[in-house]
């Protein structure tokens, strides 16, 4: 038990506030009942020192499992957008042929990405719903260090390639050049990495308004 915590309700006490307005501070700060609740029974209205501040809630422990976590659900994020990505360029290339050969037509790589799909997805969602989970039950996991980094590093790779292909658009456009599939493949790289840029900054929004 707090010695803090404690001390806080014997000074408390003595300044005349009722336990209930003093147990429901303790509970809206993030206090545990039973903690506060054995804390109340231990303590006695005996001094008459200044009244002290109110102690902070026991700060939960976030271990480095869930940081290892955050780390393999940005990996598997990363080879499913790919996967996705380069799935709906080869789409693309089938139903707007185009002049310059690319390497979405290749047999063999598409089924590799089939694969990663395949092996990735389910492994991505597992991760998100764990995570999730997480959130829900120690709030402060928003402030792990490697889960900010992650999603920052998420945010300007997205950001880059979406800047990188709008670049070579506008290009091809003053070369004249630019062909519908060129606008088509535009359009898929900000499907799957302006999706993924979208609900990360909502992240971190909610993230700035909560702390």
């Amino acid at each position: 038990m707090s010695a803090n915590l404690t001390e806080y309700i014997a000074e408390a006490r003595n300044h005349s506030i009722g336990d209930e307005q003093i147990k429901q501070a303790l509970l809206n700060l993030g206090w545990p009942q039973d903690q506060v609740n054995t804390a109340f029974s231990q303590t006695t209205p005996d001094s008459k020192l200044p009244m002290p501040p109110l102690p902070p809630a026991p700060v939960p422990h976030v271990g480095m499992w869930v940081g290892f976590l955050y780390i393999l659900f940005f990996i598997s994020l990363y080879i499913l957008a790919t996967a996705i990505g380069v799935l709906f360029h080869n789409y693309v290339d089938s139903i707007i042929p185009n002049k310059i050969e690319t390497d979405f037509s290749d047999s063999t790589f598409i089924r590799g990405c089939i694969a990663a799909l395949i092996v990735s997805y389910p492994i991505f969602i597992a991760l998100a719903l764990t995570l999730k989970k997480q959130l829900v039950k120690q709030p402060l996991v928003r402030n792990l260090r490697s889960r900010k980094l992650l999603i920052y590093i998420t945010l300007i790779g997205t950001f880059l390639i979406m800047l990188g292909h709008i670049i070579m658009t506008i290009y091809e456009f003053l070369n004249g050049s630019l062909s519908t599939s060129a606008l088509a493949h535009l359009t898929v790289t900000f499907l799957v990495a302006g999706a993924i840029f979208a609900y990360f900054i909502n992240e971190v929004k909610y993230d700035r308004k909560t702390n």
